[in-house]
């Protein structure tokens, strides 16, 4: 079945955004902790992705912001005021959640128009909200299908249109495209996306998807172990880790082994490298640098004028315009992943050299 993604059009916009925070939120179930007082703040109108592994506590804080979850202490704000002790249903918020939750016995129009009987709003404004809301997300037309006569990214978006219909002053997402194929995930994305910079509207997103996370958000929380590691622009996330754990999970990183020059520098095979934040570690300390495949260097044995790595090619895969060549190192024997320009072609067997940028990197333990 073939989708189409159109352009959102200009429709009214939902109740004024509103900001809204998590401080210092624990979340306790039993004996373990999930949550260890987690600070959250989301400007008016904010896209933030909270991303992380399995168990990393991010669908938690998005089911303690939604008052799913009760917590074991700390406050969740919205506009200032705190809502900890505010059921679900007076929050004021739209959740779209993996499972598309849609009403297999009821049409599209029944299905997105169902918040707004649940708040005795009167027909006529019912069919007005709703037509919006479709057209919002493409789906005009649709109103008298039912779940099962609709592709996973319709029903996706059926979703989504119940939750933008009822105007909602924040949206909540947790994982909403984890269950559709590749290309229908990111073209969805990409139109959630639109939507709520259209309408202005305060977005909180779930996903483990890193690529997902850097690619819609205006800012990103990377949750590991309950707690918040970093929290800021994909691109300060990206090429700024503040922590191993960041560097490590968030796009590809070579660990290389380091040792640490003085309060700015980590040496790096003999290289001195530029320390992103440096943390605990002490002059003199053996460290992993965190070396991302792009500043790399990599060239023909012969070719190096400089300090490099001797290694010979294992593979090197085509990813369009870009290459990424993986070599093992003659010295310390290991795998490192280089990048670079595509027409720059390497065969397994190939002896290479391999030089480090002087970029700044993570350094962990």
């Amino acid at each position: 079945m073939s989708h189409s993604f159109a352009v959102p059009s200009p429709t009214p916009t939902p109740a004024a955004p509103s900001g809204i925070a998590l401080l210092q939120v624990r979340k306790d179930y039993g004996q373990a902790t999930v949550l260890h007082s987690v600070d959250l703040s989301l400007k008016p109108g904010e896209l933030v992705c909270l991303l992380g592994p399995s168990g990393c506590g991010k669908t938690t804080a998005l089911r303690c912001l939604a008052g799913l979850e009760d917590v074991t202490s700390g406050s969740v704000l919205i506009d200032g005021q705190d809502v900890s002790g505010i059921p679900v249903n007076k929050r004021d918020i739209g959740m779209v959640f993996q499972a598309y939750s849609l009403f297999p016995h009821m049409t599209v129009q029944k299905n997105v128009e169902f918040g707004l009987r649940m708040r005795k709003i009167s027909a006529s404004v019912r069919r007005q909200r709703v037509a919006e809301s479709l057209e919002l997300v493409g789906l005009s037309g649709f109103d008298d299908r039912f779940a099962a006569q609709l592709s996973g990214g319709q029903q996706q978006r059926v979703a989504l249109a119940r939750a933008l219909v009822t105007r909602p002053r924040a949206l909540l997402l947790d994982e909403p495209l984890s269950a559709l194929d590749a290309k229908v995930r990111v073209r969805l994305r990409e139109q959630i996306r639109a939507i709520v910079t259209d309408l202005g509207i305060t977005t909180v997103f779930v996903t483990h998807d890193q690529e997902e996370a850097l690619a819609i958000s205006d800012r990103v929380a990377v949750m590991n172990q309950g707690r918040i590691e970093q929290f800021d622009t994909p691109q300060e996330i990206y090429r700024h880790p503040v922590s191993a754990f960041v560097a490590d999970f968030v796009g590809i990183s070579n660990k290389l082994p380091g040792l640490i020059e003085d309060d700015q520098h980590v040496l790096v095979h003999g290289q001195s490298i530029p320390v992103a934040k440096m943390g605990n570690a002490k002059v003199g300390q053996a460290v992993t640098a965190f070396v991302r495949p792009e500043h790399l260097r990599i060239l023909r044995a012969g070719e190096n004028i400089g300090p490099a790595l001797d290694g010979v090619v294992i593979s090197s895969g085509f990813l369009g315009s870009l290459r990424r060549t993986l070599v093992r190192l003659a010295a310390p024997k290991s795998e490192i992943a280089v990048q670079h320009e595509a027409s720059e072609e390497f065969l397994p067997g190939d002896r290479v050299v391999v030089s480090v940028l002087p970029v700044p990197v993570a350094v962990g333990a």
